[in-house]
């Protein structure tokens, strides 16, 4: 691969042209502009950019079963919002954003990611301390952007052009970019921490991806060394007690559904290694959508199983997973925990608030809509849900609620979120019933995560399976380790309460789902 000097880094004289022509627009008429230099390479490994750009900014996303993934860093440009308007607000700066890139170099198709970030749950700021990072809206234009999509793989280096800025500037930003995304390819790009160890006896359950790292947790041996310290958010019986409290709602017609979550803080003495994290989650979770955003030494990350909506072009796809069982010691075992989950009154009931949810909630923008009459199973490493896939075709003249322009996947957004899957039935009552008795901060978990393209379109899921990790670095504070505060990290997880539904059963299923990510957390 090319390094730092070579001719790749150099522009090329179509693009030098490109930056005196955008410097130009940008002095000629006072506003802010970009380019994007498009580089077309051989290979990239998208978390080793993610883990060598430490200090900046940075995003990773990984559909495993798709090959498709990308990495991002630093901030060309970006945006923050909060309240009621935070969608219409994050929809204008992408619209001035886009109209004011002018491409360089390879073509790259206008339905790849561009501009990247995320929603918190609710409209306004989170109330605790450790949420402080994310925003209940935060999007950057990333400087550098490297992607392995349809089979082709790409650097995108991003430069901002201030009115009166010399083209030579902007040439030599693009040229240092090039040369340091090039750079995270290199072997040492990827250096996980390694535990001290003791022998192990017996095996693990083989992971569901054929890709088997060295960090692939059915591959280690017992951890010892470092303490992690795991404590709930509240007693397990405050938590069933909640249930009870919510089936009563339930029982007296004011509400059909409540998704009731909890959380997990795990405290850790030394600095939480985030790239091995994602390591052991992309071996495990093949067929979820591995997410990572983070902002200095804080991360939020999900392996998430669920789509909210992905739009591209007028084409739109979305799900609905709700309803849950674990999966079985034995394919015999399995097969009858999946059969009594497609049984389960409780849980089809469950899933059918999801199913017309999503329904009501695209339809009137679709000219075609297509639901599956049963959902059928999907299995994950340590559970499984019933799934019914949504797809459908925007009608050609589909306007917004504004009526003055045409619907983009943030109206769709804005429409889907929350789900009953996540949320509750109705959602208004649903999200009142949370703010009083819940008591959990959600922040970005349960929340819309993704990317926007060049054209109104884009990928968002939901944050599920989700953490939020405070890493502390002592090699960048300049301390010794030793007076470097403790890292945490804070794991989500919330279980279906409807009618049926059993305090202890979703204790249960809340406890399945933490130790998903709490396993190859702390390596155990």
């Amino acid at each position: 691969m090319s390094r730092a000097g070579d001719s790749l880094v150099a522009l090329e004289p179509a693009a030098r042209a490109g930056v005196a022509e955008a410097a130009d627009r940008a002095r000629t008429t006072g506003q802010t502009r970009w380019v994007a230099r498009v580089i077309e390479v051989e290979a990239i490994d998208p978390l080793a950019g993610f883990a060598r750009s430490q200090a900046q900014d940075r995003f990773f996303w990984e559909q495993v079963d798709t090959g498709e993934s990308f990495c991002a860093w630093g901030v060309a440009d970006e945006t923050e919002s909060a309240g009621r308007r935070r969608f219409e607000d994050v929809r204008a700066w992408s619209e001035r954003v886009r109209e004011r890139i002018h491409w360089l170099g390879s073509g790259r198709p206008a339905s790849s990611p561009l501009l990247l970030g995320g929603f918190g749950f609710e409209d306004d700021p989170a109330s605790s301390e450790h949420w402080k990072s994310f925003p209940p809206a935060r999007f950057v234009l990333p400087a550098v952007l490297g992607e392995r999509r349809d089979g082709r793989m790409r650097w995108v280096l991003l430069a901002r052009i201030e009115p009166g800025v010399p083209a030579a500037t902007v040439e030599g930003e693009l040229e240092a970019r090039l040369a340091e995304a090039l750079d995270t390819q290199q072997p040492q790009a990827l250096a996980t921490q390694e535990p001290e160890t003791a022998p192990r006896e017996g095996k693990t359950e083989r992971a569901a991806s054929e890709r088997r790292p060295l960090s692939d947790p059915s591959l280690l041996p017992w951890v010892s060394g470092p303490e992690y310290r795991v404590q709930s958010d509240r007693p397990h019986e405050v938590y069933t007690a909640q249930v009870a409290r919510a089936l009563d709602e339930i029982g007296r017609g004011r509400l059909q559904k409540i998704v009731l979550a909890r959380s997990l803080r795990v405290d850790h003495e030394g600095s939480l290694d985030v790239p091995g994290f994602l390591d052991r989650l992309r071996s495990i979770y093949s067929s979820c959508a591995l997410i990572a955003m983070a902002r200095g030494e804080d991360t939020f990350l999900a392996a998430t199983p669920e789509t909210l909506v992905r739009l591209r072009d007028r084409d739109l796809s979305t799900a609905a997973l709700a309803g849950s069982a674990p999966r079985g010691r034995s394919p015999e075992e399995d097969r009858a925990l999946g059969a009594a989950l497609e049984a389960s009154e409780k849980d089809r009931a469950e899933h059918a608030h999801v199913v017309e949810a999503i329904r009501a909630a695209i339809e009137p923008f679709c000219e075609t809509l297509e639901i599956p009459a049963e959902p059928r199973l999907r299995g994950l490493f340590g559970i499984q849900h019933l799934e019914t896939p949504v797809s459908g075709r925007l009608r050609e003249a589909a306007r917004s609620v504004a009526g003055a322009r045409p619907v983009d996947v943030l109206d769709l957004v804005s429409a889907l979120h929350p789900t009953p899957a996540v949320g509750g039935v109705p959602a208004p009552a649903a999200r009142e019933w949370l703010r009083r008795f819940e008591g959990l901060d959600r922040g970005w978990y349960a929340a819309p995560l993704g990317w926007l393209d060049a054209g109104g379109g884009g990928d968002f899921r939901v944050a599920l399976r989700s953490g939020l990790l405070r890493s502390r670095r002592p090699e960048r504070s300049g301390l010794p380790p030793e007076a470097i505060d403790e890292s945490h990290a804070w794991l989500f997880a919330g279980a279906g309460i409807v009618d049926g539904s059993q305090p202890e059963q979703e204790l249960a299923e809340t406890r399945i789902k933490l130790r998903a990510l709490l396993a190859p957390l702390t390596e155990i």
